[in-house]
């Protein structure tokens, strides 16, 4: 079950952001396809650290 789907811009690239209920987790999809955990066993909602989790998880920037 997901939450409502954001969608983020970040260096450019547009992510859908999303909290997982049963995975218990907030998770990022580019428009590629590719789907990567942004934060497991916690959500997180704030734009500021959505945009530092994708920085962090999809371009190793910190």
């Amino acid at each position: 079950m997901k939450s409502a789907i954001k969608t983020i811009t970040v260096n450019g690239q547009e992510f859908q952001v999303f909290s997982d209920f049963i995975k218990r987790g907030t998770f990022a999809e580019t428009l590629d396809g590719e789907i990567k955990a942004l934060s497991l066993g916690g959500y997180i909602s704030a734009p500021a650290t959505i945009k530092k989790a994708i920085k962090r998880v999809f371009f190793g920037l910190f």
